[in-house]
Order: C-alpha cells, then structure tokens, then sequence
C-alpha cells in the first residue's frame, strides 16, 4: 500500500511567489514513491495547480510579521482532521527547493522514531553555548544554558501524522500561555520547537543538507535548499518595524560577540554548578 505525506506550504502575501517552483520541485524529487498532498495556506485568489487533485488551497487572513511565523501551527491545526487522513506530515519553509531525489528512509523518521527535526546550518558542529535558545525564565519556551545539544530550523520538519499534530497542540499552547504573558520567545516557533525536542524520545535529527541556507557555502550536499527571498519581493518592508529592531540587534550582538560569549560561558558555569535541568514537554491530548 502507497504510503502518504501531507505538506504543510504557508504562503500569504509575496510568499506565493515561490510556490510554483516549490511544487514542481517537490512533485518531481521529494520522496518519489510517496502520495503527496499539499495543503496550501495562503490569501491569494489563484495559486499555481490549484486543480490539481493533490493540491488543497485553504483561505487565511494574512497577518503580520512575526505572528504569521509564529502562529503556524494554529494554522495546521484548522485542518486537523484532514491531516489525520495523512501517513506523515511536513512542513517546508515557502521558498525552498528540493534538489535532488529524498527518499524515506533518508528523510523520515526511522523505526522507533515519530519525528524529523533538520539541524539549523548556522548552528551546525557548534557549541551549546552558542546556541540561540530562549534563556529567560518566564517564557514556555525557557531552556538553561547547560542543556540541549542540538539547535534545529524551524524551516523544515516533519513526523508521523498523530505525533505532528501532538507537537502542534502543544506547541499552540505553549506559545499562548506566553502571549498571556506579553512575551515571544526569541526566535518565534522555532524557538518553541528547540524547546519542544528536548530529552523528547522519537526525533530524528537531519543533517543542514535538507535545508541548504541561501547565500552561504557549506561542505554539506544541496538536497533541499532555500532561494533569496529578496530576489523575489522587499523583505525588510514586509516584515516592517520588527525586522528592522532585529537586525539592529543582530548587528549590535555582532559587535559585542567577545564579550557575550565570556557572559554566556559565565552563565552555562552557573547552570552547570546548580545542576540547571528541563524535562519532557507533555503533549496535549
């Protein structure tokens, strides 16, 4: 029996634009031998293939940066009990490409596993130290500096359809309790899903190859990789003021790495000292 994929493709506003080259992509190299379905969340009136028996157009409102990105997976879950009828599920960043043939067995997660996660390409090899985890307290997404050892992208993961939408609720959840408190953790729903993966039985973690960044050079193969989004459209006036605050603290951070990086290996010894440590995120049912 065929086995089936349903991938989860965002793409409001300019986004759309990649969507065409994504779907002729992906329907030519992305695992061959599966059914693959696409649901695509977007606000356009017209997509590319949209008749196309297994292409699924769902409306949304379009929303602003960064509550687009971070409200994702209420997003998923307004088609639930469609996603359920899947095998497995994924989500892919709007404007990646796959490259060349992915298979199941290199991509999916394997036995005993429910979850693929793909290892962030800037993070890749590096130090937990480095790692740009949610550090404070307050947040749902909270991790100490002693703990993890991977940081993975929120531009491509995927799993088995029942523990994708488990990750889901619970990542809704969480990121409401933190809205309650006037917070968004540091890197949206990424970081929630760095959190979520934590001493998490079941995931698998993919190599950077699944998501090749634009604009870098990286040893690794280009299986999956993302195209410039500025080619496409004005990034920094989509996302408004937000990306504009975010760069200016990128730069500032850029500036002061040496001295950060003495207060955060400070900081990791004080976690280590005190035995800082985060269970298992529960799952909601």
């Amino acid at each position: 029996m065929i086995k089936s994929i349903g991938i989860l493709y965002i793409c409001t506003g300019p986004y759309a634009l990649f969507w065409k080259d994504f779907y002729e992509s992906f329907e030519k190299n992305f695992l061959p031998s599966y059914e693959k379905k696409y649901y695509v969340f977007t606000d356009v009136e017209e997509i590319f293939a949209e008749n196309n028996l297994n292409v699924k157009k769902i409306k949304v409102e379009p929303m602003p940066w960064p509550l687009i990105t971070l409200f994702r997976f209420s997003t998923f879950l307004k088609i639930e009990d469609e996603l359920k009828k899947c095998d497995y599920l994924m989500f892919s960043n709007a404007n990646m490409i796959c490259n060349e043939i992915v298979t199941p067995e290199e991509f999916l997660p394997r036995e005993d596993e429910v979850l693929s996660v793909t290892a962030h390409p800037g993070y890749y090899g590096k130090s937990k130290i480095e790692f740009p985890y949610e550090r404070r307290k307050i947040s749902t997404a909270y991790i100490p500096w002693n703990c993890g050892e991977n940081y993975v992208i929120g531009a491509m993961f995927c799993g088995t359809s029942d523990a994708f939408i488990k990750m889901s609720k619970t990542l809704k959840r969480n990121i409401e309790e933190d809205l309650k408190k006037n917070i968004i953790a540091k890197w949206h729903d990424e970081s929630q899903l760095n959190r979520y993966i934590i001493n998490k039985p079941g995931v698998r973690i993919l190599e950077p190859m699944y998501c090749y960044p634009y604009g870098m050079e990286v040893s690794y193969p280009k299986k999956i990789y993302a195209v410039s989004k500025q080619a496409k459209f004005d990034v920094k006036s989509f996302k408004g003021q937000y990306a504009k605050s975010q760069s200016s603290v990128r730069k500032s951070f850029g500036v002061l790495k040496r001295k950060l990086l003495l207060k955060e290996r400070f900081m990791y010894l004080i976690d280590v000292i005190s035995e800082a440590h985060i269970g298992e995120i529960s799952d909601e049912e």
